[in-house]
């Protein structure tokens, strides 16, 4: 039987067992070192660039929007992003055919949620998780659909993390009980309570949480209804993450969602104009 893609991932059937049953998966090699030793730079310089003198928690300026959060040591980037970097790595064929294949969606239904940039500087004590949570509130049957109205994270590691190096940190199988405390039907009011409590309401445990600790250049992919958290880092080496999800138009409670917030607003222009026409689409409403 011919493949219903153009995946050029080994061991890709091995991977998509282990995102079903744990939640995530690693893939080695994903981008290459130049690849990775651009993000950083471009991070690096968006930063230093942009932050001002003063502590605050938001800075909107005309360039970019920039999370700082000092105590986790934490520079985070959100669309608007400027620089050419941004549209090469979101016309990556090889992720977009990855998103729509997660999802089963055809290619003209694909839409990209997000583009983040981070950066985790080494901070003082003490370390461990910095939150944990749930990404959105998906039902079963959303999960389930074909399409999957769901996303993925595509977490993309920019720089080698080893332990206690701000490693993304997550509960493997968390999103079977995510989704089974989330079966159908379920209220928007339900949904909301999942959100803020998945460990109560789901009764999962965060005591099983591992740190996930991945080469320069490796891909991790995990459902967003896993329990997980950020980390400090106790290490000596910053630690470097771009980070991209997709979603199918069909997944009606998510593009309502993404609405209401104008998450996606923040796409800057340059973004749409560098990209492909072909490509047009992702970015669409």
């Amino acid at each position: 039987m011919a493949p219903t893609h153009s995946l050029d991932i080994h061991n890709l059937d091995r991977h998509l067992d282990e995102l079903s049953e744990q939640g995530y998966t690693i893939i080695p090699g994903y981008l290459d070192r130049q690849t990775t030793a651009a993000i950083r730079a471009h991070i690096d310089a968006v930063v230093i660039s942009d932050l001002p003198d003063k502590d605050l928690t938001w800075a909107d300026t005309d360039k970019a929007r920039i999370y700082r959060n000092d105590e986790r040591g934490v520079r985070q980037l959100r669309h608007p992003i400027i620089g050419n970097i941004m549209p090469e790595i979101a016309n990556n064929p090889q992720t977009i055919e990855l998103g729509r294949f997660l999802l089963g969606s055809d290619l003209a239904n694909l839409r990209m949620r997000e583009q983040v940039l981070s950066r985790t500087d080494p901070t003082p004590p003490p370390y461990g998780p910095s939150g944990w949570h749930i990404d959105a509130p998906f039902t079963k049957e959303e999960y389930e659909s074909t399409p999957r109205r769901i996303y993925y994270q595509l977490l993309q590691y920019c720089s080698t993390v080893e332990s206690g190096g701000a490693a993304f940190m997550l509960v493997p199988g968390s999103h079977k009980l995510a989704y089974a405390a989330n079966a159908e039907p379920r209220s928007e009011e339900q949904r909301q309570r999942l959100q803020k409590n998945p460990i109560g309401v789901a009764r999962i445990d965060p005591d099983e949480g591992i740190e996930v600790c991945a080469n320069d250049g490796d891909l991790i992919i995990f459902n967003a209804m896993c329990l997980h958290s950020a980390s400090k880092n106790a290490s000596q080496q910053t630690r470097y993450v771009y980070f991209t999800s997709f979603y199918d138009a069909s997944a009606e409670w998510l593009v309502d969602y993404v609405r209401k917030t104008k998450y996606r607003d923040g796409f800057p222009d340059s973004l749409y104009r560098r990209l492909p026409e072909e490509l047009h689409h992702l970015l669409a409403h």
